[in-house]
């Protein structure tokens, strides 16, 4: 591996080195500074190893020096294996004694680890830690941590695995021998050495096929987004386990884009832009990591899928729907062949349970796979079976026989997966995953990967979006300034000018000019207290659907004695349908625009999905698409459809608006935006300057 394109100085120097300098080194096993030197045996020939301690004359055979100032120049890496009292003074020793890298395998407080990194960047060396389990890099055969890997021996792969968790990263090293790793690595608190970083590096090593993140925190999101960039230009897929982004965890500030944000929103819209496979559980994460390291994308086409009983099969088809697995439709002359091979109360259909008492079971599975993977539909496909169990029971390796002569002639990517997961009798796995034909684990899981799989196939590839010009962008700036707190005809007024249309409405401040207003708009209005207030219909500040004069007159008088007389008169709009559009300025990911179910059904569905500011219409249209309610928004059952397109360009408009101005704007909340048949009106309007978030109006 390279490393040569990374932005951190001299990383060959941590994550290959020569020479290692333990400090805080121990003759007691169990201890990590003597762990650490134990795991170094871990590949057979180790790096130069000089254990720093004044305590021992050996450890494990290598002789220790007592003091820093004992140690030949040009030491490529330093352990600091000490307790944390002493972590920084033996950190300040290593860089006098001119290491060119770090390693901290205990945890500081934040001020200390402040500091460390500090010295560490002073210096020009790179820091891995404080609190970091540490890495292994598989592919150059070398590492430091002190819980080594219990197979020294496992062949080095395609899987660069970056986790924020100490026991998930002992746990990737010994799991299971077919996952198999370029690099696995944790970054602990990340004061020198990022997340990013890491990632920087897999990408630049040549073996490195798919990036596994298990993702706590993101502490450089430019640059994380940036590298989530690089591996979708690079086709590396990217497949993220990250806990913790439940709507239970939404902070609740003001607008429904604000809630509905979460802790998430940032995260969702980077993975949407760049292709992220994003999975909820452990079991899916090693899955999705060894199908997507052990077999290519798939061509064009669906699933076709094998079973050896009629219950596998109806579970199978249950789990397919629950998924939206694509499965592959078997043309006319397959399943004339599968006719004259299967017994005749089996069905021809996909999924195919092919069991009916077969006496070279190996030969009959290898032609019903054959037939099955040669239809010119099939993209992939999965035998499926209880292959975990014990060797004396030869159902399943006779079985696994007949589909590893066919999965290596193929011609298309054909894997195996375990029906349950609660057999495992490695021996019939690995032989079979030798053999070429990679084993997966459990249908649902097994299902969902590959569900994935041809979701990477099929995804599509967002163009790049335009920002709002420099003249428009100043001027939109200047109305942003002049905005008052919770104005909406403000905010509707500066919509309109990034085109999204909104609602005809007037101001007014009195009984006659509403009536005089509701004339002017035709037909029934909406009246709305025009008072700072965001959330109206709380206090009673909004009066639907009103038609004579005197119910309009009415409504005037009940506002103004109650919340003031300025009132906003708007057109009551019937017919179409609600969307909430959203945009807010993320902490830590910057702008992100929101389009989701609009109505009471923004917060009662949470159904939304986020996007990096600005986006292009292409990305907008996905982003709708991918709505539960978007079946609504189609010609269903004969009725015409609503204007999707419309909504899509409102949008892009959004989204150009809130990027251009996220130094003055923090928030957008158009709820609705009603899509009907020929375009699409924002019925209501939020938007919140920067300055005012210390100045909560609706209080």
């Amino acid at each position: 591996m390279s490393g040569c394109n990374s932005v951190v100085p001299n990383i060959r120097a941590l994550l290959e080195p020569r020479s290692i300098a333990v400090f805080g080194a121990s003759g007691r096993s169990g201890r990590p500074g003597h762990d650490v030197i134990a795991a170094l045996d871990t590949f057979g020939a180790s790096p130069d190893v000089y254990p720093v301690t004044p305590r021992y004359e050996t450890i494990l055979g290598r002789a220790c020096l007592s003091a820093p100032k004992d140690l030949p120049s040009g030491i490529d890496l330093a352990v600091i294996a000490s307790g944390s009292a002493r972590i920084i003074s033996d950190a300040e020793a290593a860089i006098a004694a001119g290491v060119g890298a770090l390693h901290v395998l205990g945890d500081l407080g934040p001020d200390d680890c402040d500091r460390l990194g500090a010295m560490a960047r002073a210096a020009g060396i790179p820091l891995l830690g404080p609190n970091s389990v540490g890495y292994v890099n598989y592919a150059g055969r070398q590492l430091s941590t002190w819980i080594a890997p219990p197979d020294g021996h496992r062949e080095a792969g395609s899987i660069a695995l970056i986790v924020q968790s100490g026991a998930l990263f002992s746990y990737a090293n010994s799991v299971d021998p077919r996952l198999r790793f370029s690099l696995t690595l944790q970054p602990g608190r990340e004061a020198g050495l990022t997340l990013a970083d890491a990632m920087d590096h897999a990408l630049d090593m040549p073996q490195t096929a798919v990036l596994g993140l298990y993702l706590e925190t993101v502490s450089a999101p430019e640059r994380f987004v940036a590298m989530l960039a690089r591996a979708d230009a690079a086709g590396v897929p990217v497949v993220v386990l990250a806990p913790g982004r439940s709507p239970a965890a939404a902070e609740a500030i003001a607008t429904h884009a604000r809630r509905l944000a979460g802790t998430g929103a940032g995260l969702e819209a980077a993975f949407r832009r760049f292709g992220v496979t994003q999975v909820s559980t452990l079991d899916a994460f090693w899955t999705t990591l060894h199908l997507f390291s052990a077999i290519p994308v798939p061509g064009p086409g669906g699933l076709a899928i094998l079973t050896d009983s009629g219950a596998q099969r109806a579970m199978t088809i249950d789990i397919c729907a629950q998924l939206g697995v694509p499965l592959a439709r078997f043309a006319e002359p397959t399943r004339a062949r599968l006719r004259g091979v299967l017994d005749s109360e089996l069905s021809v259909d996909n999924p195919l349970d092919i069991w009916g008492g077969e006496k070279d079971l190996a030969a009959h599975t290898a032609t019903c796979l054959e037939t099955a993977v040669s239809d010119p539909g099939t993209a992939m496909a999965v035998i499926v079976t209880e292959f975990g169990v014990p060797d004396s029971d030869t159902f399943p390796t006779r079985m696994a026989e007949g589909a590893s002569r066919v999965a290596g002639t193929a011609g298309k990517p054909v894997v195996a997966a375990s029906f349950s997961t609660r057999h495992f009798a490695s021996g019939r796995m690995r032989e079979m995953e030798a053999r070429g034909l990679p084993v997966l684990d459990g249908l649902e899981t097994s299902l969902l990967a590959i569900r994935d799989l041809f979701a990477r196939r099929d995804r599509t590839h967002f163009p790049a979006s335009e920002p709002l010009g420099s003249p428009l962008g100043v001027a939109l700036a200047e109305r942003v300034a002049d905005l008052s707190p919770a104005d909406e005809a403000g905010a509707l007024a500066l919509l309109s000018a990034v085109g999204i249309p909104v609602v005809p409405h007037r101001v007014v401040e009195s009984a006659d000019a509403a009536q005089s207003a509701a004339r002017e708009l035709g037909g029934r209005v909406v009246l709305k207290t025009a008072a700072p207030l965001l959330h109206k219909t709380e206090v009673g500040g909004v009066h639907l659907d009103l038609g004579s004069p005197g119910d309009i007159a009415a409504a005037w008088d009940d506002l103004a004695n109650r919340l003031g007389p300025r009132v906003l008169v708007a057109r009551m709009e019937r017919t179409g349908h609600d969307l909430a559009l959203g945009a807010i300025v993320d902490p830590q990911f910057g702008p992100l625009v929101m389009v989701g179910a609009g109505g009471i059904e923004a917060e009662l569905l949470a159904d939304r999905r986020f996007a990096l500011a600005p986006v292009s219409e292409t990305e907008a249209l996905s982003m709708i698409a991918g709505l539960a309610i978007a079946p609504r928004l189609s010609a269903f059952r004969g009725g015409p459809a609503a204007d999707v397109a419309s909504a899509a360009r409102a949008v892009v408009a959004l989204s150009r608006l809130i990027a251009a101005c996220s130094a003055r704007i923090s928030e957008i909340d158009i709820n609705p935006l009603r899509v009907g048949l020929g375009g699409v009106v924002a019925l209501d309007a939020v938007i919140i300057k920067t300055q005012e978030n210390d100045e909560d109006p609706s209080q």
